[in-house]
C-alpha cells in the first residue's frame, strides 16, 4: 500500500470519528441541542427576511406563466413531523420528517378566485393561456414547453437567486442556462428584475404584510407623485437601478416601462389587485383581514419555527444506541464515509487529468477545474435539493453546453473542459446511481419504506 493511500484512509477514519463525535454521539446531539437554543432569535430573524423574499417572488411564475402554485418552488415546499413508533425508535429513529402539500399550493384558478379583486379576475382569467393538454387542448388556445424550460421557470430561477449571492456567478449561471434553453434574453432580464425589485421590496420600501418592521425602510416619495415611492433594485447588467412602485403586486406582475416583455405583464390599477378577506376576530365580531396568500406566508414562517425545534434530532436521526456510543458501528458513519471517498476519488481523478494536460498550471486555477467537476456531480446528483431539476431535465448535450458555458465565463479553458467532461461521463451515471443509493439507503431501511 502506497502511503499516500494509507495517509488518505487515516484521514479519512478521523473526520469519521470527529464526524460521529460532532453529531451522533449522545455528547455531540446534546451539544447540538445547547446551539439550537443559542440560535434560534438569530434563525427567526434569518427566517423573517428569507422566507417572504423567495415566498413572493416565486408567486412571479403564477400570473406570468399561468402555473399552479403547488407546481412553484420553494413556495411549494413544506414539511411537518412527527415522533416515531416504538419500533421505528427501536431501530434509531429519533423524528420522521415529511414532506407535505401545503393548503396554499393549490391551483392557479383558485389562487386567482380567493387571492384577485372580483373586478379584475375576469381581464385576468381571459389573459391565462394555458398548458396544452394532448386531446383535450384546442389548437393556437394553449402552449407547450420542453419539461427543462418548465423546471427554469417554476423552481431553478429562483434556486440561483439563492444559491448565487453575487452578482457575477448569478448573471453567468442565469445567462448559460437561458442560452442552453434557447429562452428569450429579454424576458430572463425581466425576470432577474422582477426577482429582485421584489427582494429588495421588502427591506428598501416597508409594506405591509411582507416586511419586517425595525429591518425596512420607509419608501422615499417622488416630489411629482407623493402616492408613489422610489425602489432601487440591482438590474440585470448589474447596475444599481430605480422604479417608482405604489404595491407589492407592481413589481410582482405589473408592466414596468423598460423592464416588463409585452404578453407578460398587467398594466396595474392605483388601488391593490390583492383581496382582502372577511375574517371572524373574535366570536361574532368580523374585520377585513390581509389577503389569503399573506396568511400562507404567516403559516410558512409558523411551520419553519416549530421545525428549529427539531434540528438536533434530525441531524443526529436513524443512530441506535449501540451506534452512538462507537463509530465503528454506526452505519451513518460508514455511508458518510463512504461518501467522503467518492468525493476524495472524484477530486484525484480530476485532479491527475488535470495536471497530464497542464502539468505547469498553477494550483489555483487547478482547484477551480475541481470545483467545476464537483459541480457538475452534484447538478445531477442531488437527492433533495429543490431546484436542480433542470440540469436533470437537459438532454446530455445541453447539459454539457451550459456547464461549459458557465465556467468557460469563470474563465477555464472551453477545450480542456470539453476534454474533461468527455472522460468523467464515462464513469458518473455509476457514480451518481450510487451515491444517491447511499444517500437514501439508511433511512429507507430504518423506517421500513421498501427500496424501489
Amino acid at each position: 500500500m502506497s502511503s499516500k493511500l494509507s495517509e488518505l484512509i487515516r484521514e479519512l477514519d478521523r473526520q469519521k470519528q470527529m464526524y460521529h463525535e460532532k453529531l451522533l454521539s449522545v455528547d455531540g446531539e446534546f451539544s447540538l441541542m445547547l446551539r439550537s437554543f443559542q440560535i434560534y432569535d438569530l434563525m427567526i430573524d434569518i427566517s423573517n427576511l428569507l422566507i417572504p423574499e423567495f415566498f413572493m417572488s416565486s408567486l412571479l411564475g403564477s400570473l406570468t406563466f399561468s402555473l399552479d402554485l403547488s407546481e412553484l418552488e420553494p413556495l411549494n415546499l413544506e414539511f411537518d413531523f412527527r415522533f416515531p413508533t416504538l419500533d421505528e425508535w427501536m431501530a434509531g429513529v429519533s423524528i420522521v420528517i415529511e414532506k407535505i402539500v401545503p393548503d396554499y399550493a393549490y391551483s392557479l384558478n383558485d389562487f386567482i378566485m380567493r387571492n384577485i379583486k372580483d373586478l379584475y379576475q375576469g381581464d385576468i382569467f381571459r389573459s391565462l393561456v394555458s398548458k396544452c393538454v394532448y386531446g383535450k387542448s384546442a389548437y393556437g388556445k394553449c402552449y407547450a414547453d420542453p419539461q427543462a424550460v418548465r423546471e427554469f421557470l417554476r423552481a431553478s430561477l429562483y434556486k440561483i437567486f439563492n444559491k448565487h449571492y453575487t452578482y457575477t456567478q448569478r448573471r453567468l449561471a442565469l445567462d448559460s442556462l437561458a442560452e442552453t434553453l434557447d429562452l428569450n434574453i429579454s424576458l430572463v432580464r425581466m425576470l432577474h428584475d422582477k426577482i429582485s425589485m421584489t427582494i429588495t421590496l421588502q427591506t428598501e420600501c416597508f409594506t405591509l404584510g411582507y416586511s419586517v418592521l425595525s429591518k425596512s425602510r420607509l419608501c422615499q416619495s417622488t416630489h411629482h407623485s407623493p402616492q408613489l415611492g422610489i425602489l432601487p433594485y440591482v438590474d440585470y447588467d448589474g447596475n444599481v437601478s430605480e422604479v417608482q412602485i405604489t404595491k407589492l403586486a407592481d413589481v410582482q406582475f405589473g408592466f414596468i416601462l423598460g423592464t416588463s416583455v409585452l404578453g407578460f405583464s398587467y398594466l396595474m390599477p392605483k388601488e391593490d389587485i390583492y383581496k382582502s378577506v372577511f375574517k371572524e376576530l373574535v366570536k361574532g365580531s368580523f374585520v377585513y383581514g390581509s389577503p389569503e396568500v399573506f396568511d400562507a406566508l404567516k403559516e410558512k414562517l409558523e411551520r419553519f419555527r416549530r421545525r428549529i425545534s427539531i434540528t438536533p434530532q434530525a441531524f443526529s436521526n436513524y443512530v441506535r444506541g449501540d451506534e452512538a456510543t462507537d463509530y465503528h458501528k454506526a452505519d451513518r458513519t460508514e455511508i458518510w464515509g463512504e461518501l467522503m471517498s467518492m468525493r476524495y476519488t472524484s477530486e484525484a481523478y480530476v485532479d491527475a487529468f488535470i495536471r497530464s494536460m497542464m502539468p505547469d498550471l498553477d494550483p489555483f486555477t487547478r482547484r477551480k477545474y475541481i470545483t467545476a467537476a464537483l459541480q457538475l456531480i452534484g447538478h445531477v446528483g442531488k437527492r433533495h435539493r429543490w431546484g436542480f431539476n433542470v440540469y436533470k431535465t437537459l438532454e446530455e448535450q445541453d447539459l454539457k453546453d451550459q456547464w461549459i458555458s458557465y465556467w468557460k465565463g469563470q474563465g477555464l479553458d472551453p477545450s480542456i473542459l470539453e476534454n474533461l467532461y468527455e472522460n468523467m461521463k464515462t464513469w458518473l451515471p455509476d457514480f451518481i446511481r450510487r451515491k444517491l443509493d447511499l444517500g437514501r439507503k439508511l433511512r429507507l431501511e430504518r423506517l421500513k419504506i421498501p427500496l424501489d
